[in-house]
């Protein structure tokens, strides 16, 4: 595949928040990793993860916190970008296209769950200008919505932490970097923890392409909707067309164009 972007973002319900915080982490302590050390997807060599849980207990350690999640009613939804392709001309980037369609899947899964919900992102790595730049551009998509959607249910405000504080962030770090490993075709370690994950992503009715999980553009990567993620029908409005479209990449399987 061509290189992807990945965002992603788990709904988490209040009633929840805390006590799933802390069962992770207790799994983290269980698990040995030292005060203040994050779990991600895939950790930098500088991590503790990196060296200290490897091979099958890093696989154990993340399908207990994915589990611990599906049990206390947590969601997710991920947008991914093939950033060979275009993106609409109000992005300046796939990334910031990418975040477009995710708060408009927060907002979707937040009125499907009669909530209203407060966003908080991962904090971006570099200067402080670099933050603020990245929190005002969320700002605005939240406030003034998309091309296709207002948010109505999402707090007005943009807020960040550090990952490193907040077991949650790396929550959604380890089911957005494993989805989108998947969808890249990763074959090892992402099959496992999906058959966990996908309970979780939002849906409507059976359906995940598009609300769960968005692909861009779809009508290249359509197919893997019903491949990856067993969906039936692409649905266009009120109409559904039957996987795997003849007409489409990926009509044969989720491994050959």
């Amino acid at each position: 595949m061509n290189k992807l972007v990945g965002v992603g973002g788990i709904y988490v319900p209040s009633e929840s928040v805390n006590a799933l915080e802390r069962q992770i982490n207790q799994l983290c302590v269980a698990a040995g990793f030292p005060p203040g050390e994050e779990f991600k997807w895939s950790p930098r060599r500088e991590d503790w993860m990196f060296h200290g849980l490897t091979a099958r207990p890093r696989t154990e350690f993340s399908l207990q916190v994915l589990r611990a999640s599906v049990e206390r009613g947590v969601a997710a939804a991920i947008t991914i970008s093939d950033t060979a392709s275009k993106h609409p001309r109000n992005c300046r980037s796939h990334e910031e296209f990418s975040i477009q369609l995710l708060i408009e899947r927060i907002e979707w899964l937040a009125a499907n769950r009669g909530r209203d919900v407060v966003v908080v992102f991962d904090r971006p790595g570099g200067a402080q200008a670099d933050e603020e730049n990245f929190l005002a551009d969320c700002l605005e998509v939240i406030q003034s919505g998309t091309p296709y959607l207002r948010p109505e249910r999402i707090a007005l405000n943009a807020l960040s932490t550090s990952s490193h504080f907040v077991r949650l962030l790396q929550t959604a770090d380890l089911v957005t970097g494993c989805v989108t490993a998947y969808v890249g075709g990763e074959p090892r370690f992402s099959p496992e923890l999906m058959a966990v994950i996908r309970p979780m992503l939002a849906t409507n009715g059976d359906r995940v392409g598009g609300i769960g999980i968005k692909i861009h553009p779809d009508f290249w990567y359509a197919n893997l909707y019903h491949w990856l993620f067993g969906d039936t029908h692409l649905w266009r409005g009120n109409i559904g067309h039957p996987f795997p479209l003849p007409s489409h990449p990926y009509r044969r399987t989720p491994n050959e164009r």
